[in-house]
């Protein structure tokens, strides 16, 4: 009995050794590497919309804030609205932009970077609010809980870096700040 609770004992501590380890999940950023996650601007309405002129003014933002920040690349999914969110930076900057599928797992995006195999070592990533905490959590930062983004998020940035093989990450506001929609207000207040 004292030997199967002492087995039982080592798997569990060996365990919990792995769960609480940075970046024991699985690596799916290179060394040195820091990734940006940011949702797209704000939108118009329709399939496949365009920014709206909130939204573009957002991007303007984005476009500020990374001018002081180095980007090798911008990754976008296959939506216009996400492009657009990155072209100022694109355009200004002369950066090459890849698309990716959107997926609720991440899968298409986090083999895109697997195959770029550490070239880029600083990355914007333009998602989505049911995929940015997808993203984050997948990118390392494990215990960034929230399952999707509010509907009126969109001043949300997202830095996750792989520094000697730790996962390091925070979270920014950016441009405007965004305008709680009437059920975030109301859940907030619940909470």
């Amino acid at each position: 009995m004292m030997k199967h609770f002492s087995l039982l004992a080592g798997f569990f501590l060996i365990g919990s050794m792995l769960i609480g380890m940075p970046g024991s999940a699985q690596n799916y950023l290179a060394d040195q590497t820091t990734l940006y996650v940011v949702r797209h601007a704000e939108k118009d309405t329709g399939n496949n919309p365009v920014l709206s002129l909130m939204g573009r003014q957002r991007a303007g933002d984005l476009y500020r804030v990374f001018q002081q920040r180095p980007v090798d690349l911008i990754l976008v999914s296959q939506y216009r609205r996400t492009g657009m969110t990155g072209d100022s930076i694109r355009i200004y900057r002369n950066i090459e932009t890849l698309p990716y599928k959107a997926d609720a797992n991440g899968d298409d995006l986090f083999n895109l970077i697997a195959s770029l195999n550490g070239k880029y070592k600083h990355i914007l990533v333009i998602g989505h609010s049911n995929t940015v905490p997808v993203i984050v959590r997948r990118a390392g930062a494990t215990n960034y809980s929230v399952p999707e983004l509010p509907d009126a998020a969109y001043d949300n940035l997202f830095t996750i870096t792989a520094k000697d093989g730790k996962i390091s990450w925070k979270l920014e506001k950016f441009g405007v700040p965004s305008t709680p929609a009437k059920e975030d207000i109301q859940m907030n207040i619940l909470q």
